[in-house]
């Protein structure tokens, strides 16, 4: 709630669109760089384990490894608990970068329009 009220009422030029690409350079702020995301899942094993577009995401590959393990020990469900603990934490890790990834686009974009206003304050003075 409070980002679409920030989004369409309260801020709207400083508050990121959702669903959009970063607008900064993604090292911004990293001396040395960042680690790059990549995809363990290819797409043929994604098809293959024939997983809905919204579950593929970073963690597919910790999702075929716990549907494999259900559907190997099925009934008994259950044994895979350590999997099923796998998948739902990299989901969790994952939504906290994609929230602190959210946070850093706002701020820098706030950042920006302050100095955009105080460099025009300064062109008026």
């Amino acid at each position: 709630m409070g980002n679409y009220v920030s989004l369409y009422l309260t801020n709207p030029k400083g508050t990121p669109l959702p669903l959009t690409e970063p607008s900064f350079d993604p090292n911004l702020g990293f001396p040395h760089g960042r680690k790059e995301r990549v995809m363990i899942a290819t797409e043929e094993e994604m098809e293959a384990a024939k997983l809905p577009l919204e579950a593929r995401d970073y963690c597919a590959h910790k999702l075929i490894q716990y549907r494999a393990c259900r559907s190997d020990v099925w009934p008994w469900a259950y044994k895979c608990a350590h999997e099923k603990h796998e998948y739902l934490n990299c989901e969790y890790d994952d939504y906290i970068l994609r929230l602190k990834e959210y946070e850093r686009e706002k701020r820098l974009l706030q950042r920006k329009l302050r100095v955009e206003k105080k460099q025009a304050q300064e062109l008026q003075a």
